[in-house]
């Protein structure tokens, strides 16, 4: 039976639950801010090293700029240059491409020799260390960025929570009255929060109640929008008067007293001598608090010379702005202006429906809705023009970028993630909060349109790298290296292109007291990476493959074929972890696609050209309005975001509208509406539009319109696609999403020759067996779950092979074509026969086989482990071999965990599985085999007859080919593990081991007899 086309396969001591909960909190924004003060074409070496610092590097050796950072938890002055030193070194040995230097000093471990008031930072040693990790990281050769303020999110030590450049609130008090009934005394006020002593009263309104009237009558009390009584200037010494109308006799009325206060959040985390408090991120004090603490007490001459030297970023992480995920309705001195000036009409009558999310009082009709809608959007506009604008002011004077996480992680939040992607040098996100939270297991796609999001808008700024704080997850030493890289994967597929590991823990002296080191989170959230980790070998490994697949996902440009508007109200973990077009079908017919809101319909250099929707790179093929109710989406349209989409859709842009389209504007401006519908109705009635009722017939229409994905799959798969271009290659990385094995055939475009680039050994080969059309070619492609593959179409780049087969195989009687040893064709199968292939000129060969031997388990093994324990020191480990011991498979060639194996129970370390296989006699040239290790717990790496095989796949370890590795009689396989620490550092129970079942499966392999020409690029 003939296949066609062909298949891509990629081979190659616990702590009590208080505590757990404290360190998730923390990891998630709970635990950030307080409420009380601070307490006192090659087959290169297994490790390739990274090119040298500045240069671009290539697929195959990958240069620093690409490879993975670690966040480094540091301990401020407490480190010392010779720490320094020695752990920045251990960084570029470990693969890295650099570190976030970011101060971590108490949490769930404390760093005991740690002293606040010598210590914290902009004290002299603090400053002094911070300039050694700076000058030691340029002399590796390392990329060094910094957290801007101590702990997160921004605070200092200098600002009071009643003084102006902390942050700031407004709350409502509230008074009811019966008609007629007269008030007089103090304006309504809510209880001050701990520490703070003042408040400043906005305004005082009087409302008419029309609905859940009274403190006790439950719900939200909504007041009609046209009753408001501004009584402000009626305010004497602290009191105000007024007396309802007598009139309806049924009516109730409310005094609502509107104050600004400090929010007397506090930045425990900060390490601080006196307290830290949160800054006001809507006003230019708040970051002139920031910047002057450096300026005055931190940034000595040195430091300044060292960061201007390093080129690094500054970097803020997630913006925990409310109080343990309870919002907090932010506030800033002169709001009511910038309101005023920025929306075109006074807040003051509605400002009792303020609110970021969920109001203390409402309006009738959806007057509340929009009035919240324009306080969200002047919230946001205040962080672009007073905090982030100047903090990349700032940061590029001195030499920096900035680096950041614009969004909240807990609790609902007022910013355009859109736009702040477009303004940051380096916008980035979360795996933790984008996904599934600690809890996400091994495949978490449930993120993946907050990733487009922020990737999507990134790209149309112009914006070449997409960062990711990856990974935390529960349990620190206990999350397997698999399961990461399933996250990485992941997150590949969707944009990202840098990866920062969560964490590398500060080892200094002073650091810690107890075996195995520093570790801010203790057991609970993962993962303290370094030395101390009997993985550290296989992991400079995996940092290889990251800056692989890294330097190829930062070339060109990215290219989605759908653009999908999307009215958002900001990224938070209260409600974005779900789709935001709910709908698969797209994504599983190979369609990629982004988010545009209303900020980037407005990009004057977005323009229809050739049908296509050019915004910056992405050049988009149809425009999606959809309606459908969700969570996260807010069902306006701006009429100026109308009248574009109408332009675009005259222009030859396919539109399609799901649902209803939306018939009023964002923000209130009612007025308004009554245009934005006569703009909807000439939208609808524009050739080239349609409208369907739910996101699954998008595809259908797409299919009639032949707007075709990039990537189309012969049939819908859980396969999820991205596509960049460059002036030579197109370029695919594809994504296994779902939880079994998956094969499609797939349908790519792009001019010339697929190629398939193995991330884990650097190796860039053609791939034989496809299907050319004019504009694509066809192949097959099988991938595991939670893996990925990357395959270039192109005439020829600096990766590919300077020479190469014009001939292809179009279909096989065989499992495999392979293009091999330049210029021949050959053909592999796991049993003897004669084998037909069709080639691209039309001919057809046929090829022999013979001699073919069995597949075989390996049953018998001696297993050697060296126990990790501890040491003298906290970071001394002690590596103890113990007794050697011998396993057998069972029935099924399955071997025991080493939960299942007498005194290895509560074992870390490292261990040599090893085995001889007899091949038998008829070992010949022209057979080689598969190597299958079955289930691996732990990382992994093979030789065969004391040769080291090329790194493995740490997702998929099948299919691992031994060709010229093997030989008549009988064969040494050793199988080398490493462990995670949770057994032996923190009392864990994982099944660690080789589970297997490990097979031989040979296979013959022979030249096909017509031999093609070679192509010189």
């Amino acid at each position: 039976m003939e296949r066609t086309p062909p298949r891509i396969a990629r081979h190659g001591v616990p702590r009590r639950a208080t505590v757990w909960t404290a360190a998730l909190a923390v990891v998630a924004g709970t635990l950030l801010v307080g409420t009380s003060p601070a307490a006192t074409a090659v087959n290169p070496a297994p490790t390739a090293a990274p090119s040298s610092a500045g240069s671009a590097g290539t697929f195959a050796r990958p240069g620093t700029a690409e490879r993975p950072l670690y966040r480094f938890w540091d301990t401020g002055g407490l480190m010392t240059k010779e720490s320094v030193q020695k752990q920045v070194r251990q960084i570029k040995a470990s693969g890295a491409g650099g570190f976030e230097a970011n101060q971590l000093t108490q949490l769930i471990e404390r760093a005991p020799g740690y002293d606040p008031k010598t210590m914290s930072w902009g004290t002299p040693a603090w400053s002094r260390a911070l300039t050694d990790l700076l000058r030691q990281g340029k002399a590796e050769g390392l990329i060094v960025d910094q957290i801007y303020t101590p702990g997160w999110s921004a605070g200092t030590s200098t600002v009071s929570p009643d003084a102006t450049g902390s942050a700031k609130e407004i709350s409502f008090g509230q008074a009811w009255l019966e008609p007629g009934q007269t008030f007089d005394g103090p304006v309504p006020a809510v209880a001050l929060p701990k520490g703070v002593t003042k408040r400043e009263l906005q305004a005082v309104l009087a409302y008419r109640c029309v609905s859940h009237c009274g403190s006790s009558a439950g719900g939200v009390p909504v007041f009609d929008p046209a009753s408001a009584v501004t009584l402000t200037g009626r305010v004497t010494h602290g009191r105000v008067q007024w007396t309802a109308p007598a009139s309806p006799a049924t009516a109730k009325y409310a005094i609502v007293g509107a104050w600004m206060a400090g929010t007397g959040q506090t930045i425990d985390l900060a390490s601080s001598p006196s307290t830290t408090y949160l800054v006001d991120h809507f006003s230019s004090s708040g970051f002139d608090a920031i910047k002057g603490y450096w300026d005055t007490r931190a940034l000595t001459p040195q430091l300044r010379a060292a960061m201007k030297a390093s080129g690094g970023s500054m970097f803020f992480d997630s913006l925990e702005l409310n109080r343990s995920g309870e919002q907090v309705r932010s506030w800033t001195g002169d709001f009511l202006q910038q309101f005023q000036r920025r929306r075109g009409y006074s807040l003051v009558p509605y400002l009792a429906a303020v609110a970021v999310s969920d109001p203390v009082f409402d309006f009738s009709g959806d007057t509340g809705k929009r009035v919240r809608e324009d306080y969200n959007q002047t919230l946001s506009d205040l962080f672009r023009d007073y905090h982030l604008k100047p903090l990349k002011k700032w940061a590029a004077s001195l030499g920096l970028t900035v680096r950041g996480q614009a969004y909240s992680s807990w609790g609902p939040i007022s910013l355009d993630t859109a736009e702040m992607a477009t303004l940051l040098d380096i916008p980035e996100g979360e795996d933790l909060s984008f996904n599934d939270g600690f809890t996400g297991g091994y495949i978490t796609t449930t993120g993946s349109d907050a990733w487009r999001s922020v990737t999507s808008a990134g790209a149309q700024a112009g914006r070449k790298v997409i960062s990711s704080e990856c990974c935390a997850l529960a349990g620190n030493a206990a999350v397997p290296r698999k399961t990461l890289l399933a996250h990485v994967n992941q997150q590949f597929s969707v944009g990202v292109n840098q990866i920062v590991w969560h964490g590398w823990a500060d080892q200094s002296p002073g650091a810690a007291t107890a075996w195995p080191g520093f570790s801010p989170f203790g057991s609970a959230v993962s993962d303290v990476y370094g030395p101390q980790n009997p993985t550290f070998a296989d992991d400079t490994r995996i940092n290889t493959y990251v800056g692989r697949l890294q330097t190829i996902l930062r070339r060109g440009q990215l290219r989605n074929d759908i653009a999908i508007y999307r009215d958002d109200y900001g990224h938070n973990a209260g409600g974005a972890n779900s789709p935001y077009f709910t709908d698969q079908s797209l994504a599983k017919a190979g369609y990629t696609y982004g988010f545009m809101n209303d900020t980037l319909i407005a990009d004057p250099a977005v323009k229809v050209s050739a049908g296509r929707l050019d915004a910056g790179s992405l050049g988009y093929k149809a425009f999606v309005v959809d309606n459908t109710a969700n969570v996260n989406t807010n069902p306006t349209l701006d009429l100026s975001s109308a009248r574009r989409i109408l332009s675009w859709a005259k222009a030859g842009l396919p539109v399609i509208v799901v649902g209803d389209i939306p018939d009023r504007v964002r923000g209130n401006r009612p007025a308004q509406d009554a245009a934005l519908r006569s703009v909807t109705r000439r939208l609808l009635a524009t050739p080239g539009v349609r409208q369907v009722s739910a996101e699954k017939d998008v595809l259908q229409v797409l299919h009639a319109a032949k707007v075709h994905s990039s990537a189309a799959f012969d049939r819908p798969a859980p396969l999820v696609t991205l596509h960049r271009r460059t002036a030579d290659t197109d370029y695919y990385y594809l994504f296994n999403s779902g939880d079994s094995t998956t094969t499609t055939g797939v349908t790519l475009e792009g001019h010339g020759t697929p190629y398939r680039y193995d991330g884990w050994t650097g190796a860039v080969a053609p791939i034989a067996q496809h299907r050319r059309t004019r504009d694509a070619v066809a192949l097959d492609v099988t991938l595991k779950s939670g893996d990925s593959t990357l395959i270039a179409v192109t005439h020829g780049n600096t990766d590919t092979p300077r020479t190469t087969c014009t001939k292809s195989a179009v279909s096989t009687t065989a499992d495999q074509v392979l293009d091999a040893d330049r210029g021949h064709l050959s053909v592999r199968d796991a049993e003897a026969g004669t084998y037909t292939t069709r080639l691209s000129d039309g001919t057809t060969a046929k090829t022999p086989l013979t001699r073919v031997p069995t597949a075989r388990t390996a049953v018998d093994w001696k297993l050697n482990v060296t126990s990790w324990q501890a040491g003298d020191g906290p970071n001394d480990t002690n590596k103890v071999a113990l007794t050697p011991r011998t396993l057998t498979a069972d029935d099924q060639g399955a071997l025991p965990d080493w939960q299942n194996v007498a005194g290895l129970q509560s074992t870390s370390g490292t261990a040599v599985y090893k085995t001889t296989v007899d091949v038998g006699p008829s070992w010949s040239g022209g057979t080689g085999a598969y190597l299958d290790l079955g289930d691996v717990r732990g990382t992994a790496s093979v030789t065969v007859n004391g040769r080291a095989l090329p790194p493995i796949n740490q997702v998929d370890p099948n299919g691992i080919d031994l060709r010229d590795y093997l030989h008549a009689g009988n064969n040494t396989l050793e199988v080398h593990l490493s462990t995670l620490l949770g057994n032996a550092a923190y009392g864990g129970h994982q099944a660690y081991g080789l589970l297997g079942p490990v097979r031989l499966r040979p296979y013959g392999e022979a030249t096909i007899t017509a031999r093609c020409t070679a192509q010189a690029y």
